[in-house]
Parts: structure tokens; C-alpha cells; sequence
């Protein structure tokens, strides 16, 4: 089966005339094979004129072009495709009732279509786009499968599903009133103190819903979603701007849905969490906004693993040439250099306006070395560092530059000038009318057009394809990697990441991880990441600071310590005990007062490993 994906954001129709007619080889090939679809005038290809060559592909000058070649067998199993050219969906996951369905793969790999083809909001064509979609159309397909069955009492009214949304930032325009107002009017279950001591509200309990942070809009709408009373609960990336400590609290709420009988679906980024929340985990792979394709249901475990691997037992299907695996933190220490490129000394700042306080321990960082800091939101971690960046000066206590070539320095101890430091900042704010390689070169010069920078940044983030894109039309993940690869363009001693898994999917944040860890290596530079990815830590970091304290009134950061002391003091913290996956090496959280979490803590192992 050979499917041809044209993105309209890149091919426009007033380029075909103007700039590619003479050009473009499908539009040389003749009519029967390109036209324009009225009256709006929409690029169309004719698939069965396609012989997959692949000349297009790879001489549109705006990469617009996809052809791909699928397994004949898929035909049959073709679900959804959004319009001629569009992107195509195979097949629906297999849900197990009374159970927590996790769904997990790349963005753009079909997970949200999927979420709403299975909560009722998009109803499956098929790929036939002659005649308007029918649930009729849907029960006639599914037939003899569980799917039939699910979708008949769907459309009888048999069970009902609510749909916690991905995007969370345009709650407030369509919905008025207080935390409480809100929740009191979607309470079906009657469990409005339970909502409110479960997911914490109490602080934002009267607060209006425009104020609200994006952390705390997440709160209110995975509660809005659990307090209806419906049979199937599906949340899209409820761990989206939520710290550690509200995720694990956030997944434990979801994860009590199952002791009433209800059966929830997720889509999740974050291992740690999926792992934790899900019984059975469904894999999506294909081609990022081309095509995506659904695996068979596996264990938790295994089914995260097979993610990692990028290999389908069941299928014999590699869906990636290379597989994940996390070395243990143990082993990375003792690859790091003793020479010192940057220490401070007890610092502490105070916040006269907001009340807050913050006090950080004395630490040094080394060449070659990463030291990921943990802590939960409003604790102090950005403006430690933006301390280290000299972007905010401290109350008291002073950050110490080491001359990395003394000799030809000798009388420079500390000054502003020692170290390049590049930055990366929690909330990106960039020139948007700019187009990607505008940006990466006015902010790395020449060697973003270098071979090797190429290889080893610009195409493990897949941002070729982005170059002639203006920096305002790209997603929240894409804008995310440009300004990562923007910060990595520049040639500096230091490099702060804050929160740099923020919009990316699993892949994405494991990839972000490897190539950091990469360069800092190949530079004998250093990094600080702050994080709230428990997997992307332990993945990147040699050394943990952990931040400790009540959010918004004081904050406490600890030394640099080994990975394992720092994860056993911050999640003894949690209360949460974790093991290590002996396949991939991932960290696991064990299910709360299991055999294995009552021996951990009992032994004070929080970060297990064996």
C-alpha cells in the first residue's frame, strides 16, 4: 500500500504557480496525476498515478512532500485519514475495561485522533472521503471485534465518556467562575472534598479561573473530568506543567478510578508516571504527521519496553533502528574529571515583595559533568539559576568562575568573563517572524551550516524539515527543540536548561537527553538541567541538587550529590519507592504499599538499583 502525504502548511498554492511550476516534478508529471481541488484551490496528488519513486519527495524545495510505502495487510486496517493527502491512522487501540490504558509513541503519530475517535467526537472514514462518515459505516467495520461492541453502546448511550483535553490554556475562555464554582457545577460523582483534598486545591479553592497558572489549570481540569460520572475517563498529557510532586499525586487520583469500576485511557510523555498510572500500555509508531499505526495491548511493563526497544514482537516490526537503554547512574560517575570549572558558596536570596526566601548550599561543578535539579514547582529553581547565568544576584553569597586556562590568567580569580555560559529559559520567548535557520544562525553563526553539527544536533531533532518555517507556526514540542538546538549552537562552557522536556514526547525528551549529554562530553563544558521527568534525570544527570521547602514561601537546595543519594532523599520526601527495569535499565515506581515498596523503604532505598 503506498499512501502520499502533502502538508499544506508548507506546500501553498500560490507557490505551486509562482514559484514551482516549472520546477515541481508532480506538477510536470501532468494533470492526472496533480490538480487543484475547487473551490479552494487544494493541492491534490493522485495516488493511484504514484509509482514511489520518490522524485518529489526529495526535490521539493519545501519538503511539503511524503510518500510512503506500507505493508499491503494495512489497507484493511486503514481507521481515519484526514482528507486527501492528509495524515492517516491504522487501526484504534484494544481497551480493557475496568483497567488503566496507557497509549504511548511520538507526537504526531495519531494518539489524540485516537482519543477522540474513542470518546465520539470524530467519527472514522476510513480513508473514503466521497460519502460522509456513519457510525453504521463504524459498526459494519468493526464487526465480530471488541471494538463493535464498544462503539454499539456508545452511540445507544450505554456508557458515556469525558475527554480531558491536551491543551489546557483556552479553558479560561470558556469557562466562568471560581475553582469551586466550576467543580460544584460538574460534580455528578458528589466527591467535591475528595476532589479538593486529593488533587491539593485548597489554595486555589476561591481563586478565579483567569489567574490561574498552567499547573493549576491541569489540576482543575483532570478534577472537572473526574468529578463527572460517566464509564470511560480518557486524559490527554494530564502531567503537562505539573512538577514531580504533582504528578505522582495527580496519577495516584486517576489511578482510584479504577476502584469504582471505570475504565481510563492516558496519554502520557512521562515514563515514570505512565508506568505508574497504567495496566496495559499500547505503542503508536510511524511517521510524524504522515501516518501512525497502533500495536497490540501489552503489561505495563513489557509494553514500555518494547517503546524503548523500537521493536514489535507480536508484529516482527522495527519501528526504530536503535534501542534506549538508560545507564545506571553508578557507572557515569566515575567518568567524571576532577578539574573544577565552576563553584558558589552558601547563597541565599530573599524576595521582600513575595515573602519568599531561598537558600542553597556551597556546590562545584566539573568538566564533563551534568547535575540535574529536582524540586517541585515555586521552590527556587529558576532563580538559582538564573544566579549562575548572572541574570539574578544573590542576597548573599557570591558564584565563583574558575579560569579553565589559568596559566595564561594568573591574576584573574573570579570575574563575569571567565565562563561563556549559554541559557535556556523555562518560558521561550522568541522572534517569531523569523524562520528556523534564521534563527540558529544569527544565534550560533557558522557552525550551524557545519557537516558535523548537522549530524549530530540538527538531525537527531528532525529541525531540517523546519528551516524555511516562520518561528510563529510552530507547536509548543517544535519551538521547544529550536530553542534547545539554539542554545546548544552556542559555543559556552556552561549550559542551563530550564525544564527542556517541556511539549516533547518520550522519544523527543530521551533524544534531548542523549545529545546533551553528548556535547557536553565532546566539549568538556558542564550542564545544569532543571527537570521534573524522573526518567530524563536519571538518563542525563552525573550529579543531583535537590530542592526541598514549602513552593512560594521558602526554598532549600541541597549540595550536588551522587544521583542514587540525591533521588533517595528527594523521593523519601514523596514517599515514593522506585526499582530499576533489569532490560532497559529505566527507573520503575512500585505500586504504593507493595512487598517490594514496604522492603525499599524499610531499608531507606528510595532509588533502587541493583
Amino acid at each position: 500500500m503506498r499512501i502520499v502525504v502533502l502538508d499544506t502548511d508548507k506546500c501553498k498554492p500560490k507557490r505551486c504557480v509562482k514559484e514551482c511550476r516549472g520546477s515541481c516534478p508532480v506538477v510536470r508529471s501532468g494533470t492526472e496525476m496533480f490538480e487543484f481541488e475547487t473551490p479552494v484551490s487544494q493541492p491534490i496528488i493522485h495516488e493511484q498515478f504514484c509509482t514511489g519513486c520518490g522524485i518529489c519527495a526529495k526535490t521539493c524545495r519545501f519538503r511539503a512532500l511524503s510518500i510512503i510505502n506500507t505493508p499491503e495487510r494495512l489497507d484493511q486496517d486503514l481507521t481515519h485519514r484526514f482528507g486527501r493527502n492528509g495524515f492517516t491512522l491504522f487501526r484504534l487501540p484494544i481497551i480493557k475495561p475496568e483497567r488503566v490504558n496507557g497509549l504511548v509513541g511520538q507526537n504526531g503519530v495519531g494518539k489524540s485522533t485516537a482519543l477522540k475517535i474513542l470518546a465520539g467526537d470524530t467519527i472514522p472514514n476510513f480513508g473514503i472521503h466521497d460519502e460522509k462518515p456513519s457510525w453504521e459505516h463504524v459498526h459494519e467495520f468493526y464487526k465480530g471485534t471488541e471494538l463493535q461492541n464498544y462503539f454499539q453502546k456508545m452511540v445507544e448511550k450505554n456508557i458515556r465518556c469525558i475527554r480531558k483535553p491536551q491543551y489546557i490554556d483556552s479553558i479560561a475562555k470558556h469557562v466562568k467562575g471560581t475553582v469551586k464554582d466550576i467543580l460544584t457545577r460538574f460534580d455528578e460523582r458528589n466527591i467535591l472534598n475528595e476532589l479538593k483534598e486529593e488533587l491539593a486545591l485548597q489554595e486555589i479553592w476561591d481563586r478565579d479561573i483567569k489567574i490561574l497558572s498552567g499547573g493549576e489549570l491541569q489540576k482543575l481540569a483532570v478534577a472537572v473530568a473526574m468529578a463527572r460520572d460517566v464509564d470511560i475517563y480518557l486524559f490527554d498529557e494530564p502531567s503537562s506543567f505539573l512538577d514531580i510532586y504533582e504528578r505522582l499525586r495527580v496519577g495516584r487520583a486517576i489511578r482510584s478510578l479504577i476502584d469504582h469500576k471505570k475504565t481510563v485511557i492516558i496519554v502520557e510523555h512521562d515514563l515514570a508516571v505512565l508506568d505508574y498510572l497504567s495496566d496495559y500500555v499500547t505503542t503508536f509508531y510511524g511517521s510524524p504527521s504522515s501516518y501512525g499505526i497502533i500495536s497490540l495491548p501489552y503489561s505495563e511493563k513489557e509494553g514500555i519496553n518494547v517503546f524503548l526497544d523500537g521493536f514489535i514482537p507480536s508484529e516482527n516490526m522495527r519501528f526504530r533502528d536503535y534501542s534506549i537503554v538508560i545507564q545506571k547512574s553508578s557507572i557515569r560517575e566515575k567518568s567524571i574529571v576532577t578539574e573544577e570549572i565552576l563553584s558558589y558558596q552558601d547563597l541565599s536570596k530573599i524576595f521582600e515583595q513575595s515573602n519568599f526566601s531561598l537558600d542553597v548550599r556551597k556546590g562545584t561543578i566539573h568538566q564533563n559533568e551534568i547535575i540535574g535539579i529536582l524540586g517541585p514547582n515555586g521552590i527556587g529553581k529558576t532563580t538559582f539559576i538564573r544566579m549562575l547565568a548572572g541574570l539574578e544576584t544573590p542576597t548573599s553569597g557570591t558564584v565563583d568562575q574558575i579560569l579553565l586556562d589559568k596559566e595564561s590568567n594568573p591574576d584573574v580569580n573570579s570575574t563575569a568573563e571567565t565562563l561563556r555560559i549559554a541559557y535556556k529559559p523555562q518560558y521561550i520567548s522568541l522572534n517569531e517572524d523569523q524562520t528556523v535557520e534564521t534563527f540558529l544562525l544569527e544565534t550560533g553563526g557558522a557552525i550551524v551550516a557545519t557537516s558535523q553539527f548537522k549530524s549530530e544536533i540538527i538531525r537527531p531533532f528532525q529541525l531540517s524539515e523546519l528551516f524555511d518555517q516562520q518561528l510563529k507556526y510552530l507547536s509548543g514540542g517544535e519551538l521547544q527543540k529550536v530553542a534547545i538546538v539554539g542554545t546548544l549552537a552556542k559555543d559556552a562552557d556552561i549550559y542551563l536548561f530550564d525544564e527542556p522536556s517541556a511539549f516533547l514526547s518520550i522519544e523527543d525528551r530521551l533524544t534531548v537527553a542523549k545529545v546533551i549529554r553528548r556535547l557536553i562530553k565532546s566539549r568538556k563544558a558542564a550542564s545544569f538541567i532543571v527537570e521534573h521527568d524522573i526518567v530524563f534525570q536519571d538518563y542525563a544527570s552525573d550529579r543531583i541538587i535537590v530542592f526541598l521547602g514549602q513552593p512560594g514561601i521558602y526554598g532549600k537546595a541541597y549540595s550536588p550529590s551522587s544521583v542514587r543519594t540525591g533521588m533517595n532523599r528527594f523521593l523519601g520526601n514523596l514517599k515514593i519507592t522506585f526499582r530499576r527495569d533489569p532490560k532497559s535499565g529505566r527507573p520503575r515506581v512500585n505500586k504504593l504499599d507493595s512487598k517490594l515498596d514496604r522492603l525499599q523503604k524499610n531499608q531507606g532505598e528510595y532509588y533502587y538499583e541493583k
